[in-house]
């Protein structure tokens, strides 16, 4: 797999989540995974950079066991914050759900809209420099889910990169009857920076020579 960051990448999401890192925010130290669980994700591990996981689940939270719409952290207390929501909604119909115990879910769209719009804002006040967020446009009920825009809508501002993520086969389930739309076999990683919007070369502090 290449080491270029291209706007269409077919690697695993932890290998885009750390070329987003080095070429997107090449000054950052710190960086909190506000939706860690058990590292599936991303585990931040050959980066240099001082990863603090969390999770609501406190048999899961690897450093601090926190719910992502109220985290218990100061302003700008992380270079940049990743946040990885749940997608799925009432999976089930009331039975077990093998997706939902895997990954979370939510009972309704509105509740789904208003976690993703308050994890943002919380992504957006605990990160000095930024925030990437990986989300999925998608069709549920009959229904487009444009959570890209969710994002964008939360956060009041045009992202500074987004990627797109996709696997060469929609996973499909041989219950399913007609096609009535697009399978979705992508997803969308949106970063956002503060202050200065430029693509520009970037160093970590640390690394600075003075003149």
């Amino acid at each position: 797999m290449s080491d270029r960051l291209y706007t269409v990448e077919t690697g695993t999401s932890a290998q885009v989540v750390a070329k987003l890192l080095r070429v997107l925010f090449p000054d950052a130290a710190t960086v909190l995974d506000m939706t860690y669980g058990s590292g599936s994700f991303w585990r931040g591990t050959d980066t240099g950079l001082d990863v603090t996981g969390i999770d609501i689940n406190p048999q899961r939270a690897r450093d601090v066991c926190a719910d992502f719409t109220r985290l218990p952290f100061r302003d700008d207390a992380f270079d940049v914050t990743i946040f990885d929501p749940p997608y799925h909604t009432d999976m089930g119909r009331g039975k077990a759900s093998v997706m939902g115990a895997r990954f979370g879910a939510y009972p309704s769209l509105d509740r789904l809209y208003t976690a993703v719009v308050e994890g943002c804002f919380e992504a957006d006040r605990v990160s000095r420099l930024g925030m990437i967020v990986k989300v999925q446009d998608y069709v549920h009920s009959s229904q487009l889910v444009e959570m890209t825009q969710w994002v964008r809508d939360a956060l009041e501002r045009p992202a500074y990169q987004r990627v797109d993520i996709v696997r060469p086969h929609k996973l499909l389930d041989p219950k399913w009857g007609d096609q009535l739309s697009a399978y979705s076999n992508s997803a969308t990683f949106l970063a956002f920076r503060h202050g200065d919007q430029r693509h520009i070369r970037r160093r970590r502090p640390a690394l600075e020579v003075a003149s």
